[in-house]
């Protein structure tokens, strides 16, 4: 809870540098969730306009597998089917491809939803066929079959896919000759073909069917936000960082080590010589100018203000300013005193003007500091 009374990191925090720094990245972050978040679910199934539905079994693979009924409606995509064992991974499924051309563009889409319940199996297996940009020396386009299977539960039951799930079969890799196969991904700005068929199932003899009540491309934004959070938060951390180890720098380059004695009844009378020893003895003086001061002392105003800036890095109103502040916190634990007396007794001519200039050095108003060292 300390940083948040470190005078320092306030000043920076309300600093103008650090809000314009910060604000257009907080901005732009907000803008890309936005517009990722408008992104609407794509249905592939109902969405007769789009697609065309079609079942199959591995009958073309030299298979026996029956298709006992199939059903589509605009609620349901029903398949009973028989499992034989004539050939090796045995299926029956059903296909969705556009319907006037070869492929479409989902390109914004990162997941798959299906709501689904299956009779007599355990797994359901999803295929998408895309077009895919090889990086080889010609950089052809090659169709490529990414296939996922998963295991369902009984009951009626909504499965979230992510698209990084799907991956290029061994066989099918070996097949068609791509080398790194399982390095490559779905590129579904480019999608042709979605194939559901069963999976993990043997043949037991029962009828076994699924039925499919959606199916919908959508975008997962949980990846994106946490990305964009975390950016965001190293940014606005390091901006911070930078901007307080700046300040700190230029705060410390300003410190100013003074040699006064505390106010009484008298003026003490400074040294003519040394115009520091002047000032630090005078500073209780509201009529205490560079004019003054170089009267009293003999050194030049051109001197006094180089002087005071190379060694404090301010100029001569500041610097006085600094120490009558300096005094006046000293004061300010003195009960007795009300703070327009405290703004007289360091040189002040009015009290809105010492408030002012207290709060520009301190970011707290005289009363606040009082009230915080209230011992």
């Amino acid at each position: 809870m300390r940083f948040f009374h470190d005078r320092l990191a306030i000043k920076v925090l309300r600093s103008k540098l650090f809000i314009w720094s910060t604000v257009p990245v907080l901005a732009i972050g907000t803008i890309i969730l936005v517009y990722f978040s408008s992104i609407r679910d794509f249905p592939v199934f109902p969405n007769y306009q789009i697609f065309d539905y079609k079942f199959y079994s591995d009958s073309t693979a030299g298979g026996d597998s029956k298709i006992l009924k199939k059903l589509i409606t605009d609620s349901i995509i029903k398949l009973d089917y028989q499992i034989s064992n004539k050939i090796n991974a045995p299926y029956a499924g059903f296909n969705v491809g556009p319907k006037e051309s070869k492929s479409i563009d989902l390109g914004h889409y990162n997941q798959l939803i299906i709501r689904l319940r299956g009779y007599e199996i355990n797994g359901i297996g999803i295929a998408v066929v895309t077009q895919n940009s090889l990086k080889k020396d010609d950089n052809k386009s090659q169709d490529i079959l990414f296939y996922h299977i998963f295991k369902i539960s009984s009951g009626i039951n909504t499965y979230k896919i992510s698209t990084d799930k799907f991956e290029v079969p061994d066989w099918w890799g070996e097949n068609n000759r791509i080398e790194d196969a399982s390095t490559i991904k779905p590129d579904l700005k480019n999608l042709e073909t979605i194939n559901v068929s069963s999976a993990f199932t043997d043949n037991t003899g029962k009828t076994q069917s699924f039925e499919i009540y959606s199916m919908a491309f959508s975008r997962d934004n949980n990846p994106l936000i946490t990305l964009i959070i975390v950016l965001e938060f190293l940014f606005t951390l390091l901006a911070f960082t930078a901007l307080y180890v700046i300040e700190k720098i230029r705060e410390k380059k300003q410190t100013i080590t003074i040699t006064y004695k505390a106010i009484e009844n008298k003026t003490n009378e400074g040294s003519k010589s040394d115009f520091i020893d002047f000032i630090n003895n005078n500073f209780q003086n509201s009529e205490l100018t560079l004019d003054f001061v170089s009267g009293e002392t003999g050194v030049s105003q051109r001197r006094i203000t180089n002087d005071i800036q190379n060694q404090f890095g301010c100029n001569f109103k500041s610097y006085i300013n600094r120490l009558r502040i300096n005094e006046s916190k000293r004061l300010l634990l003195d009960k007795e005193l009300n703070i327009g007396e405290i703004a007289f007794k360091v040189g002040f001519n009015n009290q809105s003007h010492f408030n002012r200039v207290f709060k520009s050095e301190l970011q707290i108003s005289p009363t606040e500091y009082r009230d915080k060292h209230k011992v």
